[in-house]
């Protein structure tokens, strides 16, 4: 299943994920951060909308040097943070980022290198919520499921087998 949506940049998306996060699921996000409009951004997964629980608070800052900070929240409450002393956006510059989902952890990467590992403290399953609050354009959202076999690549592995003779066109021959 993958959803996504292409159009002009907006800000400040919140979206549902019906039937919530899932093992294999990969989020991509690509947009700008947009200049001389603040000094982070954030991508929060929720278990709900209210912002008191976040799963995954993944916060590039521009303060400092520049720094990415991850956390979660749980009833209100921030824990121990885990603060990455690089960050790999640049403002103005346009930014992928690919979020997959894995049994264990949330694996960042960032236009195509990969960036931090985030190891869950909630249950992924609880996550029903998605938000990026901040100065970013984005241009680009999506859902894919990156264990789902594409039906277009099944049908042609199927059809690229010989027959038993090495003919796709094979037809039993009976002795005479």
């Amino acid at each position: 299943m993958a959803l996504s949506s292409v159009q002009a940049p907006f800000v400040n998306p919140a979206l549902d994920i019906p039937g919530g996060l899932k093992d294999g699921i990969e989020i991509t996000i690509k947009g700008s951060v947009l200049i001389n409009n603040g000094t982070r951004f954030a991508v929060n997964f929720q278990t709900n909308s209210s912002g008191n629980d976040i799963a995954f608070h993944f916060n590039p800052r521009f303060e400092e040097g520049g720094y990415v900070v991850c956390n979660t929240k749980q009833k209100g409450l921030w824990e121990q943070e885990e603060k990455l002393m690089r960050n790999p956006f640049v403002m103005g510059i346009p930014f992928k980022i690919c979020i997959r989902v894995e049994s264990a952890s949330f694996q960042v990467m960032v236009n195509g290198d990969h960036f931090v590992e985030y190891a869950h403290r909630v249950p992924f399953h609880r996550v029903n919520y998605i938000s990026v609050t901040g100065p970013v354009g984005l241009t680009h959202f999506s859902f894919q499921d990156t264990r789902a076999v594409p039906v277009q690549k099944m049908i042609s592995e199927v059809q690229s087998y010989p027959g038993p003779s090495g003919s796709p066109e094979f037809e039993e021959q009976k002795p005479k």
